[in-house]
């Protein structure tokens, strides 16, 4: 792995403010999150992890909180904090990261990249849900194509309409949610009348087609399949996200989540309470309850969780496949480039 031997600065496209979660005991994480956050210019701030037995049955809003595993539970909270801070500060934009997180280190293309998608797809949205999504003048045979579909329903980053990035807000704030990292995600529907998704062709940091899976053994990821190889793909959150190793959110969409989670109601783990918050599942699109939230995602994702030799989690056991090391959807990572990237 070559790694540079230079800072790469990504202030100018950073998000308002960082925070990133981690369990005071885990000090290793602390480490490492300082090493690599470091060699990318990135400053943050820490969101201590919550015990579960600390928290009080009656700080949990309605719901079979109970049945939340205790580790999920303690996750929920510190979120809920992340989410506060947000609020309380005003701030327009925050990230919050696992303190597992990884990345590629070339995460600076990447991050422009999202800013121009994140600042255009909202509106690509928008226009298609005015948009009746088949059109009786295509042949049936083709409006059924899977591929053909996924095509006519994207519209490549390279012909969006150029737009100066605002240094308050370089990735826009017409959103609730940027899903970033995740561990597989489905596609909405598709929308082949107005294009509602953005894709980025050729892009060097994707991986190969054979790696784009969730676990080793799992199937090819969905979106790998319909677009051709290296090709990365913004859209709206559909039906199904897993897991939150990293997500921002406006000041809007804060607010949302830490009523909509810290008051409303709570009867699963966050990061599952979210993906059906964001798909529309938890409102069920009852009347007076508001529009849906926009929550975008990106495939594959900017930021992984990073597995160590160890494979040690303080939420999730291991699985029935064993450790593993190293980070799902990352080409160069920062974390296992680290030993180079200190003694360069």
């Amino acid at each position: 792995l070559q790694c540079p031997r230079t800072t790469i600065l990504i202030t100018s496209i950073q998000f308002e403010q960082i925070f990133v979660i981690n369990a005071p005991w885990r000090t290793d994480r602390k480490d490492a999150m300082s090493l690599i956050a470091s060699y990318h210019d990135i400053s943050f701030k820490w969101i201590n992890g919550v015990n579960s037995t600390q928290i009080t049955d009656s700080a949990f809003p309605p719901g079979k909180h109970q049945e939340i595993p205790p580790g999920a539970r303690g996750c929920w909270r510190a979120h809920m904090n992340a989410l506060q801070h947000v609020v309380a500060q005003n701030l327009s934009t925050a990230l919050i990261f696992e303190d597992d997180v990884d990345w590629d280190i070339r995460l600076r293309s990447q991050l422009l990249n999202l800013s121009r998608a994140s600042r255009n797809l909202p509106k690509l949205i928008t226009h298609a849900n005015k948009k009746p999504h088949t059109s009786p003048t295509i042949p049936q045979k083709q409006t059924q194509d899977p591929i053909d579909l996924a095509h006519r329903s994207s519209m490549p980053i390279s012909q969006l309409t150029s737009t100066s990035i605002s240094n308050e807000a370089p990735y826009g704030v017409d959103w609730d949610v940027l899903w970033l990292g995740h561990c597989g995600a489905t596609l909405p529907p598709p929308s082949p009348m107005s294009p509602d998704r953005i894709v980025q062709l050729n892009d060097e940091t994707v991986p190969s087609p054979s790696h784009l899976r969730r676990r080793r053994n799992a199937a090819q990821d969905e979106f790998a399949s319909l677009y051709p190889p290296y090709t990365r793909v913004y859209h709206r959150t559909a039906n199904s996200t897993l897991c939150l190793h990293a997500y921002a959110v406006t000041r809007r969409g804060a607010r949302k989540l830490l009523y909509q989670f810290g008051i409303r109601g709570l009867g699963q783990g966050y990061d599952f309470a979210l993906s059906d918050y964001c798909g529309g599942g938890a409102r069920g699109e009852r009347e007076g309850e508001g529009e849906r939230p926009m929550c975008l995602t990106v495939q594959p994702p900017l930021y992984s969780q990073f597995w160590s030799e160890r494979g040690e989690s303080d939420i999730m056991a291991t699985g029935r496949e064993g450790r593993m090391s190293g980070s799902r959807y990352i080409r160069r990572s920062v974390r296992m480039g680290l030993e180079g990237l200190v003694g360069g």
